[in-house]
């Protein structure tokens, strides 16, 4: 699996990104897989996590998966994203996994985020995420 140390280095260096602790497993070619680390802070009940963080990692995730379609140095902002919650995320950590479904001034991207307990998935949310593309 191949990272895009560039894009991975610039979304991980925003505060947010940081605070929520994402990490990225594969970053290039129109695809990003990501996780988070279940937390008590992300968390409504113990072992689940709360809505928010699961729509953040999404986020991120597609985000960065339309900028590896982009040189070094282009940035990127969310223009919209609509999450839908499929099941309860329980397990210790959460993946995402997006795929670019437009390139352009307009990047969109799917994302589909698991629930990882004792080594199995469970979808749990779904995503489309729109960027807006500065490119340099």
């Amino acid at each position: 699996m191949a990272l895009r140390r560039d894009v991975a280095d610039r979304v991980l260096g925003l505060p947010v990104a940081a605070a929520l602790g994402f990490t990225f497993d594969e970053l290039e070619d129109g695809r990003a897989v990501s996780s988070l680390d279940w937390r008590p802070e992300l968390s409504h009940a113990p072992g689940a996590f709360q809505a928010n963080p699961i729509a953040a990692l999404a986020d991120f995730t597609g985000v960065s998966a339309g900028l590896t379609l982009f040189p070094p140095g282009t940035a990127a902002a969310t223009a919209d994203y609509t999450a839908k919650f499929l099941a309860e995320a329980r397990g210790h950590s959460l993946t995402a996994r997006a795929r670019v479904l437009r390139s352009g001034r307009l990047t969109v991207s799917a994302v589909d985020v698991f629930a990882v307990a004792g080594g199995e998935e469970r979808l749990c949310a779904t995503a489309l995420v729109t960027a807006r593309v500065f490119t340099p």
